[in-house]
């Protein structure tokens, strides 16, 4: 199937309405380092700024080989963004168990007490499915990312959990997530990174 182009624009004009729990998928033809394809979990949406962790760019690393004092764990640790990127940052489905944790959604959290989480996945008691770790997230000042989004440099898009806890690579999610949206949006799942290439 051949990209049509002019479905591109036509997308955002029913933009669905950002907010905390929410993705944003980089526009297709963003040219960033950082954020081409890229798909973002955000955690904050409000006036005084914004925040989310990119999903699904796993570094070749697990927690344990990152840190001192971390038990083994069947899990990797993923780039959430460029802010603050030398510091550790996780979300997860543990709800009260974990004490200090902030309820984003209803079933997916961030943070608390990370000795305990420590303790926890010593003793068998977290499974990889339930959280997962980064290094840095993505942040925006005030009023940044509402100027971004005027700009249709992302495409708002409905969350899964699995998309958040999968293990799927980000470009392979990025056109995912706009195929399970439909229509124009599955249509803008197969255009070219680069058009003048195609």
């Amino acid at each position: 199937m051949k990209a049509n182009f002019s479905d591109f624009s036509s997308i955002f004009s029913k933009q669905l309405k950002p907010a905390k729990g929410m993705l944003l998928l980089a526009e297709p033809f963003m040219d960033s380092p950082e954020f081409g394809r890229s798909v973002i979990f955000l955690t904050e949406f409000g006036a005084k700024g914004c925040m989310g962790f990119i999903i699904g760019r796993r570094l070749n690393i697990s927690p344990a080989q990152a840190l001192e004092d971390f038990p083994d764990f069947t899990s990797m640790l993923y780039y959430g963004g460029p802010v603050c990127s030398d510091q550790l940052f996780y979300l997860h489905t543990l709800g009260k168990k974990l004490t200090g944790s902030t309820e984003i959604i209803p079933g997916i959290y961030s943070g608390g007490d990370f000795e305990m989480l420590k303790s926890m996945i010593k003793s068998n008691h977290v499974k990889p499915s339930q959280v997962r770790f980064f290094a840095g997230y993505s942040g925006w000042e005030a009023n940044q990312l509402t100027r971004e989004l005027k700009e249709n440099s992302w495409i708002v898009a409905p969350l899964q959990e699995e998309y958040l806890f999968g293990d799927m690579e980000h470009k392979s999610l990025w056109k995912e997530v706009l195929r399970a949206m439909g229509g124009r949006y599955s249509m803008v799942s197969e255009f070219p990174e680069n058009p003048s290439l195609n």
